[in-house]
């Protein structure tokens, strides 16, 4: 999806990410009643903070609804490869 259909995600409380972005990279959302986007990341410590956007975010058509079925997945396929 492009970045305008993330947004759209993002307003709708779910979480997205891109594609091109490795798991331990993490996936942004909306907190309720906040302003910002806020990035997740679980690995290798849980952490979040504002998330900074760039001109190749706006441009994007790689985004995707993230779900941490979807994470587990590829970490487990990460893990088979090495």
């Amino acid at each position: 999806m492009n970045f305008n259909d993330a947004l759209v995600q993002l307003k709708a409380s779910v979480p997205v990410y891109r594609t091109g972005w490795e798991p331990q990279d993490g996936y942004l959302v909306l907190m309720p009643g906040m302003g910002y986007v806020w990035k997740i990341v679980l690995s290798p410590s849980p952490n979040a903070g504002n998330y900074m956007w760039s001109v190749a975010d706006f441009e994007g058509e790689d985004w995707e609804v993230f779900t941490p079925a979807k994470l587990a997945i590829e970490q487990e396929a990460e893990k088979e490869a090495a």
